[in-house]
Formats: structure tokens, C-alpha cells, sequence
């Protein structure tokens, strides 16, 4: 059995955004107008987690290194016929690594960004985007987010893609699977009043920028924060954030609704591959650690810095639109440093997808 259509994905999205036409209210986005909710947008989304994976290596960050084209037709291949690919994968393998945590091994748990990113984090991308297009009064808004979402998962899936050629099962799995089913979680009132009021799950997005010099993206990344408050301490929450990290740590609440947090945890060096099997590969990660200060005011974010032993990066600092007042003017600005002295800087705008870079060297 083929699946002919590879737009099929597209359908199915929009359709599971009708049964939320008529609903009215906001979880994940309410037109802020400071911090990471002011950068907020379909050209952001499709940014920052379309091309979440250049953050590790061995992809770089040049875009011209990108072979867009390989990734775009091996996804294709494989989603148009799944059932064959998995086949050479092995469907045990499929269901224990991809689908089901049956191990906690990590060349084995390629499960865990599947439901963390994918499914949970997906499907509030999903919510996220209905929402800002219903605020900003724009026509269809349940196609608008089908076609957006659609969009940056496979923008996702075709760069992390890169120039592999063959068999390849995560794709199947994160968009069939994970993707879809995240979006139609999302529909329900009840899920999202839980993830937006319990946990008050929120994207932080990156500032990504452009730098003209050596046309590479800068400072990107899509990032997801929970906040759960302690009941034994009301102004203390437990905080999680995620992407292509985990960092735990606790949220201080101020009398004037800003919050301060620490966190530590791991975050993604570099991405290896551990087994080639009938031309299917196997895809795992090496970890390394990675520490945060946050500081939000009403759950978004405003100042970010993050130290690591990435092999791109060791610090960063972010700046977010309302902390700095330029004559009634508030950009966002952020700058970083590489294991081999580079040194990056630049600044972001509300509403526009990147801004501009400068980096003294690659």
C-alpha cells in the first residue's frame, strides 16, 4: 500500500482544525506586545523550528550548505510509501525505538522528542498558530494554521533529512503519528486549559537572524517551557524547558508578575548515526550539559542567558523586545560566543520572521 498523495499530510491537518472553528478562546497566544510572545508568527515558527536542527552539529549553519532538494524528495519517498520502509527497518525496531518507549538506552529512544516535541509540542504549535491568526482577524484561520504547521514540519524533517538517501522511518513516525495526533489533541478544550492553566506551557522562540557576510541563520531555535506550581510554596514552580534540550530547575515568582528561573540539564551536540540496516539508517544523539537563567514577566519571556559545552556554542545572551526603549522603539538583541572565539551579535523585530547578524568569523 502507497500513499500517492503527499499532501495527504496537508489534509488531514486542516481537517482536524474544524472541529475548533467556533472556539474563541486564547491558551497559548494573546497578542503580547513584549518578550518572546511579541515575536510570535508563522515566519517565526517556520524558522525557528524548521530549522531547529542546524543548532547541532554536523549541520551547519550556512544555508547554502543545505541540500533542501535531497531532503525534500527522500522525505517524500518515504512518506508516499511507509509500510515498505518500515519493512526494512524492521517493525519491531520501529515500535520499540520510535513509537513506544520500550527502551531507555539512548541510541534507542528516539521516542522521547517524539512525544516531548512532536506530540505535545507539536500539537500547541498547532493550538498556537489557530489562535494568532483568529487575534490578528485574518480570514480561514483553521486553513491558514493547517497550511503553516504542514509547512514547518516538513521544512523540519527535509533539513534534518540533509543529504541521506534511503530508507528512513522517523519522518513517518513523527508525521503520522506524533504530528497529527499532537494537532488533534490540541483541538480539545480540556487539554489545552490543562497545558496552558496547570502546567502554563508556553514556546519561547528564538531571535533568529540573518548574516549577510557568511549567509548563515543565527541564534534560531524553537524552544517549549511547563511551569508547574509547587503547592506547598505558592510563589515557587517546578520548570521544565525543552527542545533540542531538557532543562529542570525552579521558577521564583515577583509581586510584579515577572518570574526569575534557574534551570540545568543536557542539550544536543551533535547528532550521530549508529546503524545502517537494509539501507534504513538509525539516528542518535551525544549529549552534553547545559545551564539558564529566564527571566519572563506574565509568562513570556523577556532576558535569557544559557552557558553549555555545545560544540557550536558556549554562551548566549538574549534580549527581548520590551527591555530595552530605543526614543519608543524596542528591538530585540542578542549576542553569543563559539568554542573557537566566534563571536555573534544582532537584533530581532516584532512581527518579522529574522533579523540581521554580524559574526566575525565561522
Amino acid at each position: 500500500m502507497k500513499f500517492r498523495n503527499f499532501w495527504l499530510i496537508l489534509i488531514l491537518s486542516v481537517s482536524l482544525w474544524d472541529t475548533i472553528q467556533s472556539q474563541h478562546r486564547y491558551y497559548f497566544y494573546t497578542g503580547k506586545l513584549y518578550g518572546s510572545e511579541s515575536l510570535i508568527n508563522p515566519g517565526s515558527l517556520l524558522v525557528n523550528a524548521g530549522f531547529d536542527i542546524l543548532q547541532s552539529v554536523p549541520h551547519s549553519r550556512k544555508l547554502s550548505t543545505i541540500k533542501f532538494g535531497i531532503g525534500v524528495r527522500n522525505v517524500y519517498n518515504n512518506l508516499s510509501d511507509p509500510f515498505t520502509q518500515i519493512d526494512k527497518f524492521g517493525w519491531k525496531k520501529f515500535i520499540g525505538q520510535e513509537v513506544f518507549p520500550l527502551s531507555l538506552k539512548i541510541e534507542e529512544a528516539q521516542w522521547f522528542p517524539n512525544y516531548t516535541l512532536h506530540f505535545i509540542g507539536g500539537g500547541m504549535d498547532a493550538r498556537m498558530m489557530y489562535e494568532w491568526y483568529t487575534v490578528h482577524n485574518l480570514p480561514s484561520p483553521t486553513l491558514l494554521a493547517g497550511l503553516t504547521i504542514a509547512a514547518y514540519h516538513v521544512v523540519n524533517e527535509a533539513v534534518e533529512n540533509d543529504m541521506f538517501v534511503g530508507p528512513n522511518v522517523d519522518p513517518i513516525a513523527d508525521i503520522y503519528i506524533f504530528n497529527l495526533g499532537g494537532a488533534l489533541l490540541f483541538t480539545s478544550d480540556a487539554v489545552a486549559e490543562f497545558f496552558s492553566t496547570t502546567l502554563h506551557m508556553t514556546a519561547w522562540p528564538g531571535q533568529p537572524a540573518w548574516n549577510p557576510e557568511f549567509n548563515t541563520l543565527e541564534n534560531h531555535g524553537h524552544y517549549y517551557v511547563m511551569k508547574y506550581q509547587l503547592p506547598f510554596a505558592p510563589t515557587t514552580s517546578l520548570f521544565y524547558h525543552f527542545g533540542d534540550n531538557g532543562l529542570i530547575g525552579l521558577s521564583f515568582l515577583q509581586p510584579n508578575n515577572e518570574s526569575v528561573t534557574l534551570a540545568v540539564g543536557a542539550t544536543q551536540r551533535q547528532l550521530r548515526t549508529v546503524d545502517i540496516t537494509n539501507g534504513a539508517r538509525t539516528v542518535t544523539v551525544d549529549l552534553g550539559w547545559m545551564a539558564g537563567i529566564f527571566y519572563d514577566r506574565e509568562n513570556s519571556l523577556l532576558a535569557s542567558i544559557m552557558a553549555s559545552n555545545r560544540i557550536n556554542e558556549k554562551l548566549r545572551l538574549n534580549l527581548y523586545p520590551g527591555v530595552i526603549d530605543l526614543w519608543g522603539f524596542s528591538p530585540g538583541l542578542f549576542a553569543a560566543l563559539g568554542n573557537r572565539n566566534q563571536f555573534m551579535a544582532g537584533f530581532s523585530l516584532q512581527y518579522s520572521p529574522v533579523g540581521l547578524a554580524y559574526r566575525n568569523k565561522l
